[in-house]
């Protein structure tokens, strides 16, 4: 009786433990570990530096100009041409340039711009008399420009800039009708006057932007404002000439020329204005520890 008695209170006391540790496991919860801070990696930078070429062609905008004139066996006295009209044409050019800076380049370009002049005034001293003028003229223009390059928007890149250099003039041969009164006449005179060539001063703006093509090739838009200064335009006609006039008549006080152009450009060094090189934060994720299971000594009552 007294073994069967000590044999329960082992058993209780068994059960007891069992019942004691089963608890303490169910109150075992995963700890929350505070992951770390963000960690911050330096962009990697990049030589911005480095030679480029450009090539583009755009549409050259009509505008308008004047001139003055002298006529042979006058006092030279200037008379004043009322409008020279440029109509509509095209421009073409190239350049070689280098990028200093991540957002500053520089390049030397040679421009063609292809005119078709009309030309119309009074004759003076002479009513109810006007000329009616035609001629062609090729400018070339080789210039130093430097640009600046925006902070870039995507893939786009805003950038303006400016230029100092030098243009040629070259002028086909003027047909000059005096339409007396009505230009058409069988009837009018009509001479023609040798061009002249000369070389001028030239400035121009630029503003635009770049699309990345590739982390090198770009495709630029842009506008080009460019100005060159006044210069020789025609000698004296058939008549004036079989009289001993010689030198310059006619000369133009200079063009305005406005252009829209497109092209390309291919950076030879690395390029890229820093794309995908902004602050790299490493996000780390949320740990959660197992705590290592806790034994609790069972207690006797």
């Amino acid at each position: 009786m007294k073994s069967m008695l000590m044999t329960t209170v082992a058993a209780i006391g068994v059960l007891s433990c069992l019942s004691a540790a089963s608890h303490a496991a169910d109150i075992i919860e995963p700890i929350y570990v505070e992951p770390p801070a963000p960690v911050y990696e330096e962009p990697v930078k990049e030589d911005y530096s480095g030679w480029y070429i450009r090539g583009d062609a755009g549409y050259l905008f009509g505008s308008s100009t004047s001139a003055d004139y002298s006529v042979y066996g006058r006092d030279g006295s200037r008379y004043h041409y009322d409008e020279l009209e440029m109509k509509g044409s095209y421009t073409i050019g190239a350049g070689v340039g280098y990028r200093v800076a991540e957002h500053f380049r520089a390049d030397v370009s040679l421009d063609y711009y292809d005119l078709d002049i009309d030309g119309r005034s009074d004759c003076p001293d002479f009513s109810g008399c006007s000329y009616n003028d035609h001629a062609t003229a090729d400018i070339w223009t080789a210039m130093a420009n430097a640009y600046v390059d925006l902070p870039y928007f995507g893939p786009v890149t805003p950038y303006f800039g400016a230029g100092l250099g030098f243009a040629h003039v070259g002028y086909g041969t003027m047909r000059n009708e005096i339409c007396t009164p009505t230009c058409g006449d069988e009837g009018n005179f009509v001479g023609y006057h040798g061009g002249e060539d000369s070389w001028r001063f030239a400035s121009s703006l630029m503003a635009g932007g770049s699309l990345d093509i590739t982390k090198q090739l770009k495709l630029d838009v842009g506008y080009r404002y460019t100005r060159v200064f006044e210069g020789d335009a025609f000698g004296y006609d058939q008549v004036d000439s079989a009289f001993g006039a010689s030198g310059v008549q006619g000369r133009d006080h200079g063009y305005d020329l406005h252009a829209v152009r497109a092209g390309l450009r291919y950076e030879f060094g690395s390029g890229g204005f820093g794309k995908g090189k902004e602050p790299v934060y490493a996000e780390a994720a949320p740990v959660y520890a197992e705590p290592a299971p806790i034994y609790e000594e069972p207690v006797y009552k």
